[in-house]
């Protein structure tokens, strides 16, 4: 709809209801006329007759023809002549426009509200499509680079069958380094756009736990690992899939920093205060230097890359107990392991 079509829709409504209030004034005005003629009505003084009721009906339907005018405009025409401009500024991409919703009732409110939160959405919706923009043309240079280069040697058609295969499975690796590495940027990138964690549900976090160790088997059992849980019995409210990255990524991070043969002991309690759950290593372990960064986008304290890996998991696990408003704590040494807490509140302190 036209601007200008809006206004004139509006002041179409504004003069067909000043009408109205005058031409229900004027009929009552002539029904009193007539009365006064007829000698029904003896009571009014006399000077109020004739041509003086219709006089006084019509300023009295003009003046409350002016009020209802008046009344509509700041009431009704108003508030959405606001709206209509505050949406031809979303329209320019400005999403950080708000609207006061206190002074209002009614569907007017309403509107108002519905409109708030229509922007912030799209506000959000716009953060996440720059930060995945963002992020994956910086990070996807590598690999892609890498797909292309080998892509280019399998051309060549001297090459033998052993260096043919090893080159097509660099490939393919890379191509599901490249899928988890989307699916991790667009998790992480959701989930700093939210404000707290929704669609709870009571499960057991020691089941959980330990599927994800099972699904997990073909990583640890490749490098002969030992993973051995210490799980109390535990039934907890939270939201299942987003505690299931907290698992998975702190036993993935564990796996890959860990040589063969080593080992990766995973404890679970509850109390009344905490659910808390301890990954612990034998890995390479950290230096104070790279535990300050480990929890930040994309950082990899192996910085040679012999190790695969995208610096996501542990952003993903910090982002995951921070919406639930636990704390996860570090504590390596180099040589000697690392060593993960995750505390989430147990929910005893709401019931």
């Amino acid at each position: 709809m036209k601007r200008d079509t809006f206004y004139s829709l509006w002041f179409r409504i504004m003069a067909a209801c000043f009408c109205v209030m005058v031409c229900i004034f004027l009929a009552l005005g002539f029904a009193f006329y007539l009365l006064l003629r007829l000698g029904i009505i003896t009571l009014l003084p006399k000077l109020v007759t004739g041509v003086r009721v219709l006089v006084i009906m019509a300023v009295l339907s003009v003046i409350t023809g002016t009020v209802i005018n008046l009344f509509i405009a700041c009431i009704v025409v108003w508030p959405v002549t606001e709206l209509s401009s505050a949406m031809g500024q979303v329209a320019k991409g400005d999403y950080n426009i708000h609207l006061d919703t206190e002074k209002y009732q009614g569907e007017i409110r309403y509107l108002r509200e519905d409109f708030n939160r229509m922007v912030q959405e799209l506000g959000e919706t716009e953060m996440l499509r720059s930060d995945f923009i963002s992020n994956v043309s910086h990070e996807f240079k590598t690999p892609l680079a890498t797909i292309s280069g080998y892509a280019t040697l399998l051309q060549d058609d001297t090459l033998t069958r052993e260096e043919h295969d090893e080159y097509l499975e660099i490939i393919i690796q890379t191509c599901k380094g490249l899928s988890t590495m989307t699916g991790n940027i667009l998790n992480l990138t959701s989930l700093e756009h939210q404000d707290c964690i929704s669609s709870r549900e009571i499960f057991r976090v020691d089941e959980q736990i330990r599927e994800v160790i099972l699904g997990m088997e073909p990583l640890w059992s490749e490098k002969n690992l030992t993973v051995a849980p210490e799980l109390e019995e535990i039934s907890w409210n939270g939201n299942r899939e987003l505690t299931r990255l907290i698992w998975s990524n702190l036993l993935n991070n564990a796996i890959k920093f860990t040589p063969a043969g080593g080992e990766i002991t995973i404890e679970a309690t509850l109390d009344r205060k905490w659910l808390t759950v301890v990954v612990q290593d034998s890995g390479c372990g950290m230096t104070p230097e790279m535990i300050t960064h480990i929890f930040d986008k994309f950082y990899q304290g192996d910085t040679s890359h012999k190790r695969k890996g995208n610096g996501l998991g542990l952003a993903l696990v910090h982002r995951v107990v921070s919406l639930y408003e636990g704390t996860i704590d570090v504590k390596s040494e180099p040589d000697l392991g690392s060593r993960f807490t995750v505390r989430l509140p147990s929910g005893y302190e709401e019931t």
